[in-house]
């Protein structure tokens, strides 16, 4: 079997994950891109399509567009786009503290409305609270995740206490917690700040530390002379720049009198702001191309910070590299300490250490890269923990409804394609929408090159007829295909809509998921219908109960709801009231036959000078006839007019139902003649309802003889009741009712 037959299969097969972010994922030369990078192809990792957005917060991007970096981003991730800024960044307060909002920029806002309109994402994570105003533009279907990377509020108390002067971005609790409720789930860079944060917010917070992939890095050798080198690196900030000046404050002392062969080797564009250090155990070696030629330098490495927020990034840096590590007991925070060394109280503590160390033999330090490898492991533990507790959190709140059909349904102008329009654009911002293709050609796909750009996620059954011929066509379009069972098991849908039959629809395994079956739709097919009990409910949805429908559901659990078959259709035009004044009026007679009914109301109408014209399977001799899909295919594409009326005759045979709402939706006046069917129009004391040849005859005079605003009265009821959507309404609380709580946000 090959390698891609047996990968284990993700918990996001198939899914869309957009996430927000101030930095580039590339190159990975700092410590927050390396931890969005990674979080990034965690999701590709588990089968999901990631959209990267980068919102250019760093100067260098500010002031040009690194060719290399944007086409890395652009091999890395499935879509990646980078939204013009149109404001300054890093500005102070207009106040004290900076409003949760103050650095918001309406060009993200206005990018997002454009890219939630035009895809649906299972997750979007928002990567630091002050552009959490990013996740409010996310649809109910959307799973907002909020990596917070640092916390915000307390950062100017803390800077001041360090008699530092406020920088970058710093808030109040009360402004931070507005950005952390914005979201379904937050995440704190370690566990310390994950219980701040918890106060500060109603919705879950877990601690999501860093670290890069375990490769062991091969140590130099012993110095020559003798000495301990100690690694020391770090930005050129001022939080750096004063926890590695105190510590040298302490640690020189403790060296002399130690008389301590210790060499404090201190890299990265903080040496820019440590000049002014002197000291015979210090050597300022500055920016470096490659960290790891750097740590390839040293015999350990130290993170003297004893004060600061977030999580100390170099602590990973080093620990994934198997470097033996000495560090403060705050530098260890976010990370699963597993050596006395990783948790050292103070500087003074911190130096006596390394002098400890320095006259040690080498199997000692050796035992502290070995600690290094256990602390990975440990901290990558939790890590993984905080992964599978975020899917069980989104999996359970997603919506993903899978809508079944022919591959009609991608060809314009068809009813089964007003059907399908009809579901998505209801559904699509309240739920995830996959439609899957379980009968007829591939080719009909490929005829509609924009299907996947339209549905988004279209997938293809494996035995559809001539795939084998066109399956790399599909995939070029973004058509997966699949096994219907394996997939609807990697999807696990909350919702299974058949508007096509296909067995493995019938005998699927989901036992927390609804079936609805549309059975006008299904109608339209020549294949069996088998209700099994393998779903946790099945529902039927048709406009009357039939006995067709009653022997399917017979011995099984399904339940009955009588619904319109389309749901939300607006774009079928209505109909004008000008009514072809200059020439007669026709009648269409739907459910036509050979028998007196038809041919009695064929002769009212002549009388009452209505043409008349059949919709009926078959050919009637008394009157032109017409295929009843063709005939309301036809009139939806503009190739014939609408009829002035129609009778039902046909009821709630198949086919007919679905002429009498197309033409309902047009506002065509329609009379119900009893015995027919049982629709909700046969109203005692309607001028269109018709349960004699008494009424029969009153009914078709009423249609020739009353003013059109009075006929349009008499219709309201049956109008008004599809655009209500108050049966679909029904349908979708039944098929959502098992969650816990019933889904209203239709209503």
């Amino acid at each position: 079997m090959s390698a891609q037959g047996t990968r284990r299969l993700g918990a996001w097969p198939g899914a869309r994950v957009a996430v927000l972010s101030p930095t580039p994922t590339h190159p990975q030369d700092f410590g927050n891109r390396k931890r969005i990078s990674r979080i990034c192809q965690r999701y590709v990792d588990e089968g999901a399509r990631l959209t990267f957005i980068h919102y250019p917060a760093e100067m260098e991007w500010r002031e040009q567009l690194p060719y290399r970096a944007e086409k890395a981003m652009d091999a890395a991730w499935t879509h990646h786009f980078t939204v013009a800024p149109s404001r300054y960044l890093h500005v102070d307060p207009v106040g004290d503290y900076h409003a949760i909002d103050e650095w918001w920029d309406d060009a993200i806002g206005n990018f997002l409305s454009w890219l939630f309109s035009v895809e649906t994402f299972d997750l979007f994570i928002v990567n630091y609270s002050w552009l959490s105003k990013a996740l409010e533009y996310a649809p109910p279907n959307t799973f907002k995740i909020l990596d917070t990377q640092d916390k915000f509020s307390g950062r100017r108390e803390l800077l001041e206490s360090l008699g530092l002067k406020p920088e970058f971005f710093y808030t109040t609790e009360a402004q931070e917690s507005i950005g952390l409720n914005r979201a379904d789930l937050v995440w704190a860079i370690k566990q310390e700040e994950a219980e701040q944060l918890s106060r500060l917010c109603e919705v879950p917070v877990l601690a999501m530390p860093h670290l890069d992939e375990f490769r062991q890095m091969q140590r130099p050798p012993p110095d020559p002379h003798g000495y301990l080198r100690v690694g020391i690196i770090g930005a050129r900030n001022n939080i750096n720049r004063m926890n590695i000046g105190e510590f040298l404050a302490v640690a020189d002392p403790i060296f002399r009198n130690a008389f301590a062969p210790v060499k404090l080797m201190i890299a990265g564009s903080v040496c820019d702001l440590l000049q002014e250090i002197e000291s015979p155990f210090v050597e300022m070696v500055g920016v470096v191309d490659r960290v790891e030629e750097f740590y390839r330098r040293v015999d350990c490495v130290a993170v003297p910070m004893q004060r600061s927020t977030g999580l100390k990034i170099k602590t990973g840096e080093a620990l994934s590299l198997g470097l033996p590590v000495v560090s403060l007991a705050h530098a260890f925070e976010g990370y699963e300490a597993a050596h006395a060394l990783h948790r050292l109280s103070d500087f003074g503590e911190m130096a006596r250490a390394l002098v400890d160390l320095a006259f040690e033999p080498r199997p000692r330090i050796d035992l502290l890269a070995t600690a290094s490898a256990q602390a990975h492991r440990r901290t990558n533990a939790v890590i993984n923990r905080a992964f599978r507790r975020s899917d069980a959190l989104a999996l359970e709140r997603r919506r993903l409804v899978v809508v079944a059909v022919g591959t009609r349904a991608f060809e314009p102008g068809t009813i089964e394609q007003l059907a399908l329009k009809s579901v998505y654009d209801a559904l699509r911002d309240q739920a995830v929408v996959a439609v899957l293709a379980v009968a007829g050609e591939a080719a009909g796909i490929l005829a509609q090159a924009g299907t996947a750009d339209r549905y988004r996620r279209v997938y293809a059954s494996d035995d559809l007829c001539d795939l084998a011929e066109r399956g790399e066509e599909l995939a070029a379009l973004g058509v997966q295909v699949s096994n219907v069972s394996a997939l609807l098991a990697q999807l696990k849908p909350m919702v299974v809509i058949a508007d096509a039959a296909h067995a493995a629809l019938w005998t699927a395994n989901l036992p927390e998921a609804s079936l609805l079956l549309r059975w006008e739709m299904l109608a339209q097919q020549e294949r069996d219908v088998v209700l099994s009990r393998t779903y946790r409910q099945a529902v039927v949805s048709a406009p009357t109960m039939t006995p067709e429908i009653s022997a399917v559901m017979d011995g099984s659990d399904a339940s009955f709801e009588a619904a319109p078959i389309l749901w939300r259709v607006p774009a079928i035009p209505r109909r004008s009231t000008g009514r072809h004044a200059s020439g007669p009026r026709s009648l269409a007679v739907l459910g036509a036959d050979a028998g007196p009914v038809t041919a009695m109301a064929a002769d009212m109408a002549r009388i009452r000078g209505l043409q008349c014209h059949a919709v009926a399977a078959q050919e009637i001799a008394a009157m032109p006839c017409h295929e009843p899909r063709s005939y309301i295919e036809n009139i939806l594409g503009g190739r014939r007019p609408a009829p002035d009326f129609a009778l039902d005759l046909g009821g709630c045979r198949a086919g007919y139902a679905l002429c009498r709402e197309m033409l309902e939706r047009l506002h065509v006046p329609i009379v119900s003649v009893e015995g027919a069917g049982c629709h909700h129009s046969l109203r005692e004391g309607s001028p269109l309802k018709a349960a004699s040849e008494a009424e029969l005859w009153n009914a078709i005079r009423f249609l020739a003889l009353a003013p059109v605003k009075q006929q349009q009265w008499a219709a309201r009821d049956d109008w008004q009741y599809l655009e209500s959507d108050r049966g679909w309404t029904e349908v979708w609380l039944r098929c959502t009712d098992f969650l816990g709580q019933r889904d209203v946000e239709l209503i």
